[in-house]
């Protein structure tokens, strides 16, 4: 008599399947790809260091430096973004296809805030860039330069969501492949973190520049 056979969901923990060969190696790939970037935005962040000693260091008074308020929402925008994707990850796992499906679109509709949210801030900016003053010497070229290239960066993110999307439409995901649900949810925690320390960047140029 054969044992009986019970649905994989009883017969084994979600905790407990194996990952597949094939998306341990592009798991791989994606730290390296993450860890390139990550030195790359290193890289910024000590280059708007040597700009910002420069320009307070010279002589004569220098433009206060104001971060825009929308720059905190954008800030809740992406950590609830990645909130939803962690849950996706999870729903997956758990093959909770629902929950998977409504994290993902909530995320990509959330995407779309972000730039919203992103415009209002870049767009305050240019208007304090732009005033005039007895000097050009303020802080805000390459603090909105920083703003841009995560903005294009998030363009990738938003990418990713959309492939997303084509995969609930086609069923692609279960709890034994998901892996570009991962991925996506392993971009978007990098580039909270990212904006975060580039955020406090900006904190404290504001804070030496008056």
């Amino acid at each position: 008599m054969s044992p009986l056979r019970l649905p994989d969901a009883f017969r084994k923990s979600p905790v407990g399947y194996s990952t597949l060969a094939e998306d341990r190696r592009r798991e791989q790939g994606a730290w390296i790809f993450l860890i390139s970037l990550a030195v790359f935005f290193v890289s910024c962040m000590f280059l708007y260091a040597i700009y910002v000693v420069l320009r307070v260091g010279k002589a004569g008074d220098v433009t206060p430096f104001f971060i825009p308020k929308s720059f905190l929402l954008t800030t809740v925008n992406l950590i609830a973004i990645s909130i939803c994707l962690h849950l996706a990850v999870a729903a997956a796992r758990l093959q909770r296809l629902t929950d998977l499906r409504r994290n993902i679109i909530v995320a990509a509709a959330l995407a779309v805030v972000f730039f919203v949210l992103q415009s209002f801030g870049l767009a305050k900016m240019i208007s304090d860039m732009l005033q005039p003053t007895d000097t050009m010497r303020n802080l805000y070229g390459l603090t909105f330069c920083l703003v841009i290239v995560h903005a294009l960066h998030v363009v990738g993110g938003v990418a990713g969501l959309v492939f997303l999307l084509f995969g609930l439409s086609r069923n692609a995901y279960d709890h034994e492949r998901y892996f570009p649900v991962k991925f996506c949810a392993m971009y978007w925690h990098f580039l909270d973190v990212v904006w975060i320390i580039m955020l406090l960047a900006f904190a404290l140029a504001a804070v030496v520049s008056k």
